[in-house]
């Protein structure tokens, strides 16, 4: 089953992003407060995405460069593929879904982020494992379904961080996806 395209759609990952403060005079102009309540709502966003969500980008980054040594171009045969799926990529995967149900956000703000990066991790790991039938049963249309499913997951990923870059720009907080190369 040559034809697996499926990580060419995938641009970049769900979680890893460059963060970074931006206290401008918005923040010095607001009662003190408020300013603090406005700082520790960009200290959470910021340690829940360089500390928290980190985790779950570690396990998707080592379960899809794992799955890219032996998919497109470095594709050898079935056999090779669907012992890296089953030995690494599969057990990362389920790590990171672990992960990301495991992500408790200290702000209200961030609780729908944290349901998108569940389901997105979930669909992830559905692809992976209906490309694993795939691969074990020989079965083109299968494979097809698998790749449906990375598409969802893209489509998944750009809404995770169309809100994340939403509420980053509420909070005057820098956000800039990681992209895949």
């Amino acid at each position: 089953m040559r034809y697996i395209t499926l990580l060419a759609v995938l641009g970049f990952l769900l979680t890893g992003c460059s963060m970074s403060n931006t206290f401008g005079d918005k923040t010095e102009k607001q009662t003190e407060s408020k300013e603090l309540s406005t700082k520790e709502k960009q200290k959470a966003i910021l340690e829940y995405i360089n500390k928290d969500v980190k985790k779950v980008s570690d396990l998707e980054t080592e379960a899809y460069n794992s799955l890219l040594s032996v998919s497109g171009e470095n594709f050898t045969d079935d056999n090779t593929m669907l012992a890296e799926i089953d030995n690494k990529v599969l057990p990362a995967y389920e790590k990171a879904v672990k992960e990301a149900k495991n992500l408790k956000p200290k702000i209200k703000e961030l609780e729908e982020p944290t349901q998108q990066i569940v389901k997105t991790t979930e669909t992830f790991l559905e692809a992976l494992r209906l490309q694993k039938e795939a691969l074990e049963k020989q079965d083109k249309q299968l494979m097809e379904e698998a790749n449906k499913k990375m598409l969802e997951h893209q489509s998944l990923l750009e809404k995770y961080h169309a809100e994340m870059e939403k509420l980053t720009k509420k909070y005057n907080v820098n956000y800039e996806p990681n992209r895949m190369n």
